[in-house]
Formats: structure tokens, C-alpha cells, sequence
């Protein structure tokens, strides 16, 4: 059961699923796969950045591991994964990158302010979150079948208290927040500040 629960948590880590979402928004806009997977190999580097922070700091035993498990470690993770998203952001404006991208990376800085002020009370799962993030993307951009990954959500939220994570009230306020976060988005973006 172990050996499952981890396979799930690794192939959708937070740092892997943010790939993939780059990679939808700007295909769904330009319907270029080559300028969608420019794009998302660029996702690709700056979440490396992020992925050898947390390495780093495991080696130098600043987190207790690579899922950042303690609610006080997190602090230093949220800040450098904000200052990867801004410079992210500013790379992205001056190439004149994808609107659609500058938006998400907007709101992924808005999700990571919401994440350390949730974090001052419980430890939301930020796979839960990420996760949760990519299949409304994904539904509200293709929709179809596509909403049938929602069921994949309570898998994920099981992986993690399987692994003793996270309990189930963190998985759950890690979905809330996910998901808000893009409901929250679609009605700006569709409504206030369309494309």
C-alpha cells in the first residue's frame, strides 16, 4: 500500500503538475503545441529552481524532508517559490509571453500568499492544492471527459494520509484552496478581465 501511495504523491508532486498546466493554458490559447511546449519546458526550469531548493535544504537539514512535512519549515519554501514566481513573471513579460501565463502565475503568487497564511493554522497539502488546481484547469478549458479526472482527487488526498502526510482536514483545505483558486480566476478572467 505504501509503495502505491508513494508512486501517487511522486508522479503528482506539485513541482510535475505545474508543468503540465503551463503547457494547457498557453495550448489552449495559441493552439501551437511547439510554442505550448516552449512554455512549459521554461515551467520546467523554474521549477527545477524550486525542486533544488527543497533538495538543498533537506541536505542541509533545514526540511525534515522532501515534502517540507513540518508546518514551520514552510515559511522558507512559500518565500522562495514566490521570488521563482515573480522572477518567472518578469521573464515571461519581457519575452511578451502568453497572457494566460502571466494570469497564472499570478494567481500561483496569490495561492502561495493564500498557502502561508493558511499555514499559520494548519498544514493544507499543497499537492492537494496544485492537484486540485490542474484538474479545474484542465475541465474548464477542454471539458468533457476531462472532468472525469476529478475523481482522481480523493486518490491523490488518500496518497498523502496514507504516507501520514497529512491528515484528512489538510488534504481537504488543500482542495478548497485549489480549487477556489481557479473558480475564483475563470470568473475574473471571464467576466472582469477577459482575454
Amino acid at each position: 500500500m505504501n509503495l502505491v501511495a508513494r508512486l501517487i504523491s511522486g508522479f503528482l508532486s506539485p513541482l510535475i503538475v505545474s508543468i503540465p498546466i503551463s503547457f494547457f493554458l498557453v495550448f489552449k490559447i495559441s493552439g501551437s503545441y511547439q510554442y505550448a511546449a516552449i512554455w512549459a519546458l521554461l515551467s520546467s526550469f523554474f521549477a527545477g529552481l524550486v525542486a533544488l531548493f527543497v533538495f538543498y535544504g533537506v541536505k542541509r537539514r533545514v526540511f525534515s524532508d522532501y515534502d517540507v512535512s513540518k508546518r514551520q519549515e514552510r515559511t522558507a519554501l512559500f518565500a522562495f517559490t514566490g521570488l521563482v514566481s515573480i522572477l518567472y513573471f518578469i521573464v515571461a513579460f519581457l519575452l511578451n509571453g502568453p497572457r494566460i501565463l502571466l494570469i497564472g502565475l499570478g494567481v500561483l503568487l496569490f495561492g502561495i500568499f493564500l498557502a502561508q497564511i493558511i499555514n499559520k493554522k494548519i498544514k493544507a497539502s499543497i499537492h492537494l492544492a496544485v492537484f486540485s488546481s490542474f484538474i479545474m484547469i484542465v475541465g474548464i478549458l477542454y471539458g468533457g471527459i476531462f472532468w472525469m479526472l476529478l475523481i482522481l482527487i480523493p486518490v491523490v488526498a488518500w496518497s498523502r494520509i496514507v504516507l501520514k502526510k497529512h491528515v484528512l482536514l489538510e488534504t481537504i483545505v488543500g482542495t478548497i484552496l485549489g480549487t477556489l483558486l481557479v473558480i475564483g480566476s475563470y470568473f475574473i478572467i471571464k467576466y472582469i478581465y477577459p482575454l
